[in-house]
């Protein structure tokens, strides 16, 4: 780690080298003060508990395949009220890490983008290292609902949308046809 890198909230390294033909099974369980240090990071109300089970085997010569679940009790600030709105996270997850694979955010391509289906390329293997930690914590951040809504929140009034024109708008609509003119020098 570098000196400008802060410590991860909730480390636990891994050394590939450790996880034998037969594979293994980790079980983690954030403390009460990493779940603080995540909700921080994460800005979020709370992280009231986290935990994962991973399932760990070889990949290839010196890689690393996992699959795991966790599962997490969260409490998200409502993007409308600011009122609590806890919420159960549950994820399944896969990811293969690689020594000598390139970073994905260094060799990122538009092409990338196009193909959904695509598996996802491995991960780099850095000294043999893998951040079981940082890849729930991961994992988490990405489940987290964007925008957390209380179920009897509602948005004033002076702050929603003004309601599109309605039919008294219907005559303008039907001569202003923007693709009109693309049509207009063919027979049909």
């Amino acid at each position: 780690m570098n000196k400008d890198e802060l410590p991860a909230e909730f480390s636990r390294p891994l050394r590939a080298e450790s996880v034998h033909m037969r594979g293994r099974t980790e079980r983690l369980t954030a403390t009460p003060a990493e779940c603080a240090a995540l909700a921080a990071r994460f800005d979020i109300l709370a992280v009231e508990s986290l935990s994962a089970e991973i399932e760990l085997r070889p990949h290839r010569r010196d890689g690393l395949a996992l699959s795991g679940r966790l599962a997490a009790d969260v409490v998200q600030a409502c993007v409308v009220s600011l009122e609590p709105v806890p919420a159960h996270v549950e994820v399944a997850f896969e990811r293969v890490y690689e020594p000598g694979a390139e970073d994905p955010n260094e060799s990122f391509s538009v092409d990338d983008l196009f193909d959904p289906d695509a598996d996802d390329p491995p991960e780099p293997l850095i000294d043999g290292i893998v951040d079981l930690g940082e890849l729930v914590a991961e994992e988490l951040a990405l489940a987290l609902d964007p925008y957390p809504r209380a179920p009897d929140a509602e948005i004033p009034a002076q702050y929603r949308a003004e309601e599109e024109e309605g039919p008294a708008d219907a005559g303008m609509q039907d001569t202003h046809r923007p693709f009109a003119v693309l049509k207009g020098g063919r027979d049909t």
